[in-house]
């Protein structure tokens, strides 16, 4: 509908532009261009300075609709009006006839236009919407290849994204239309008004008629000014507002740590590597089944001030109960976790990060669907070597980022994700809420998998990630009933921990519970940029972080628990040791098992210098990419 609302406006501003200036070929150039400048300024204004937020791909009142189209079309009579007045007083149209040649000024402008929104617009975009946004996540933005995303993280794409570049763009392109020069009148020849008039000059009639009157004329004014170049100005100034857009993203954006990728070398993943293999880790003979509980978004900080978090009040309190029952690692005396490092810091990279003990670096290879994933060995090769079944469950579409087949190659996983869930039938094909498959009924589907499972005589390993808390603002499950805090977010996030830990409960009453080590984490801090926009930038954020039932027992010194510092990587030995996996030397991968006592790679080089260094390129990371990752090939990364 906005679109047909788009072309009936060009269409009156034309046959406006008809009786402005005449029906020719220069009338219907101005009413296009014109029509294209209104719509352009509607559009933003509507996006930009209203509530109607998405004005493509949205329903939209039909009372809107004639508002939209009436400012645009009283917008663009009004540029018309301003464009006849100049063309009467100061601009002239060219005499040189139409080519083809006409065509690269258009197409420049319309390249120039692209690149200034492009530039603009999604600086704004993601710099708006994301908290700390860092160069790998840009890049995993352009490299993640398939998968969907909330309805409207979709609307925001196409509306704030890709409908304002295409829109400066056709501006630019209308720029490129230009066909007039710049003409200063700074005087005219003009009649005396009262001058002398004669009877007696040679042109008197021999019937005596007189000859026609004449008046005298005054002096010739100086010749007008005229500038041809106006279209070329008007090139100029867009050109300045790609330098202003440029400096705009240099603000908002980290694009000297984009710069470090592709023209600085580091060792530090290299020099601070352990290859994980099969004579570093030794798994006990009695096998325990391992689930790992990737919490979206699920930070500290959302506790109380006195038990480490940053609020007045306490949004989860139940997830802080079951906390005690098991052994978290905390960087304080209180609630607290690892620090989210350079590369660690969106859902994949964090599962990376925690699955293999590296970071997920900026991909060096891979166009989306070569997504360049690291290839070290993760817990899951591992224990499906060892004779575990392995399951990931997510509620969305886990082609996303490849990430569904990054499991399946690592560790023979079963996925079960949105398109699994059609298949069995269990919703009909077109259902998707939120990301896919709301959280009440993943963790049903979740319980189906475990109960199983764990009928199956073997030892299993299940990893889960639920997807309610993510940014902006979370999924309100129409079950939740009790809103008690100021924010939805918040009351997101408070009956999100609660689902959980009762997913936690039933999982404890089942018959193999016992030999089971359960694991929850956040994935990574959130993003949610308006909710925390207002809050102290000091304050250190870390992620929750608990395992319950591991062999170590929950009596543990504080001297292993308090007080360390230590990153995402480091959970990965960690939790292979608290199914009984004993490890030379307590490291693997970059990280260091925490139940060791041992200094970490954070304890050693500390936060900032691991972030300078992991911004950069590693060759040693770069000849460990899965380079072909949309391939289906299990044995494509075995190079141990």
């Amino acid at each position: 509908m906005i679109l047909s609302l788009h072309v009936l406006s060009i269409l009156i501003l034309i046959g406006f532009a008809f009786l402005t200036f005449g029906v020719n070929k220069a009338a219907v150039a101005r009413g296009a261009a014109v029509g294209l400048f209104a719509n352009a300024g509607a559009f933003i204004g509507v996006v930009y300075g209203t509530r109607h937020k998405f004005l493509y791909g949205a329903t939209a009142s039909p009372k809107f609709m004639v508002l939209f189209l009436g400012v645009t079309l009283v917008a663009g009579f009004a540029m018309l009006f301003l464009l006849s007045l100049a063309h009467r007083d100061v601009l002239e149209r060219k005499e040189k006839p139409w080519t083809w040649r006409q065509l690269l000024p258009i197409l420049g402008g319309a390249f120039l236009g692209l690149l200034i929104g492009a530039i603009f617009f999604i600086t704004k975009t993601v710099a708006d919407s994301v908290d700390t946004v860092s160069a790998d996540q840009i890049l995993f933005i352009l490299t993640q290849g398939n998968g969907e995303t909330t309805v409207e993280q979709t609307l925001e794409f196409y509306n704030y994204m890709v409908a304002p570049i295409i829109w400066i763009g056709l501006v630019g392109a209308g720029v490129g239309t230009i066909r007039s020069d710049f003409v200063w009148k700074r005087g005219e020849e003009t009649p005396e008004a009262d001058g002398p008039t004669s009877h007696d000059d040679p042109g008197t009639l021999d019937q005596g008629t007189p000859a026609p009157v004449t008046r005298a004329v005054a002096p010739t004014s100086p010749k007008a000014f005229r500038f041809p170049f106006v279209r070329g100005a008007a090139m100029v100034a867009m050109v300045g507002m790609l330098g202003a857009s440029m400096g705009y993203a240099a603000q908002r954006l980290p694009l000297g740590d984009l710069v470090k990728v592709y023209f600085e070398n580091s060792t530090v993943v290299q020099d601070n590597f352990v290859m994980p293999t099969d004579d570093k880790i030794h798994l006990p003979e009695k096998k325990r089944n391992l689930i790992h509980i990737y919490m979206e978004s699920i930070e500290n900080s959302f506790y109380s001030r006195d038990m480490g978090g940053y609020l007045d009040h306490d949004v989860m309190p139940e997830l802080a109960a079951l906390t005690k029952e098991g052994v978290s690692f905390s960087h304080t005396d209180k609630y607290g976790g690892p620090q989210q490092l350079y590369a660690t810091g969106h859902s994949v990279a964090a599962m990376i990060s925690m699955q293999a003990g590296v970071p997920m670096l900026a991909s060096g290879a891979g166009n989306g669907k070569q997504m360049s994933f690291p290839d070290f060995p993760t817990i899951g090769d591992f224990l499906s070597k060892a004779g575990y079944a392995t399951d990931f469950m997510v509620g969305s579409d886990s082609r996303w980022a490849g990430l569904g087949d990054y499991y399946r190659r690592h560790g023979n996983f079963e996925v079960h994700d949105l398109t699994t869930f059609k298949d069995q039938k269990k919703i009909p094909r077109n259902y998707k809420v939120w990301w896919g498959v709301e959280d009440d009924k993943l963790y049903e589907y979740a319980k189906e998998l475990m109960t199983k499972r764990g009928s199956e005589g073997k030892p299993f390993y299940f990893i889960l990630e639920n997807a309610d808390t993510h940014f902006p603002n979370g999924y309100p499950s129409p079950r939740m009933t009790e809103k008690p805090f100021a924010t939805q977010y918040e009351n997101v996030i408070h009956y999100s921990q609660r689902e959980t830990v009762k997913l936690v409960r039933w999982i404890q009453s089942q018959p193999w519970a016992k030999d089971t080590t359960i694991v929850i984490t956040g994935d990574h801090r959130s993003m949610d940029k308006n909710f925390f926009k207002k809050w102290d930038k000091s304050y250190n954020r870390t992620v929750v972080n608990m395992i319950l039932n591991p062999v170590q027992g929950t009596d543990l010194p504080k001297s292993i628990t308090n007080n360390r510092q230590y990153a995402p990587f480091d959970l990965f030995p960690t939790i292979l040791a608290s199914i009984g996996a004993k490890i030379d030397g307590d490291r693997l991968g970059m990280g260091v098992n925490l139940y060791s006592g041992k200094k970490t790679l954070v304890d050693e080089k500390g936060v900032e210098f691991l972030n300078s260094e992991l911004a950069k390129r590693s060759d040693f990371y770069d000849q460990h990419r899965e380079t072909k990752a949309a391939t289906f090939d299990r044995n494509q990364d075995n190079k141990f």
